[in-house]
């Protein structure tokens, strides 16, 4: 018996390892769990990854937006929130990604974001400016998503 609960423990440590290692499933769960609320769901989608860094597209509660992701030693962590400037190379290149991180996001991006319909490509792009983000930001249980057109 104690042989099988071994067992069992080290399958849900093993999934839960990898489901924390693959951005897919660990960025929209950390999103999820920041700003999901139950009359509010939250869609995340795509999620695009290069290196360190990420960039995914948000719709909640007719609102929506890009964010920049940054990868640490603590797990994924929201950078910034913007819209459309996150497709440009240039302004990665500027925010401190390094040529090749911005050029393979940027496609990464474009290339996920074709299949989308112009609903969800429209809401992207209504976030309006750019907001950084800090640690406390970061956090579970931030309120809302300021900065992008109400």
């Amino acid at each position: 018996m104690k042989k099988i609960i071994a067992i069992v423990g080290g399958v849900l440590l093993a999934s839960m390892a990898s489901a924390d290692d693959d951005p897919q499933q660990a960025i929209p769960a950390r999103l999820k769990v920041m700003f999901e609320r139950p009359d509010k769901p939250l869609d995340i989608a795509p999620v695009v990854v290069q290196a360190d860094w990420a960039i995914v597209g948000w719709r909640q509660d007719g609102r929506g937006g890009r964010a920049l992701m940054k990868k640490s030693h603590h797990g994924w962590s929201i950078y910034l929130c913007s819209g459309d400037s996150l497709k440009d190379t240039a302004m990665l290149e500027t925010i401190g990604l390094s040529a090749h991180e911005a050029a393979g996001l940027a496609a990464k991006l474009e290339d996920a974001e074709a299949g989308l319909d112009s609903s969800a490509l429209a809401l992207f792009s209504s976030f309006e400016g750019t907001v950084m983000m800090n640690e406390a930001a970061n956090g579970a249980g931030h309120a809302g998503h300021e900065g992008h057109a109400q």
